[in-house]
């Protein structure tokens, strides 16, 4: 569980670094952005599922260029992202 997070709850990847990685069963309260997620070109394989979310003021799983944002919120709308697969999570 991560509780009380001033930015992100989780991070994942950074720029292209991002490889084969799956954040499943955590529970993120109270964070600015739930999971925040590389989607720059070069990032590779990702599962974000099975996650809950709640009191995350700026989205529950945004997609990131580096230091900018770069999505809406993937939890309702997964978008086209190749690498990236997000289902299931829940979001209160």
């Amino acid at each position: 569980m991560v509780e009380n997070a001033p930015n992100f709850g989780m991070m994942l990847g950074w720029g292209p670094y991002l490889r084969d990685v799956a954040a499943t069963g955590n529970i993120i309260r109270k964070a600015d952005v739930g999971i925040a997620v590389s989607v720059v070109d070069g990032a590779r394989s990702t599962v974000i599922s099975g996650n809950i979310l709640s009191d995350v003021k700026n989205g529950a799983i945004v997609g990131y260029r580096w230091r900018e944002r770069a999505s809406d919120d993937l939890a309702k709308d997964p978008g086209t992202w190749p690498h990236l697969s997000v289902t299931a999570n829940r979001v209160s």
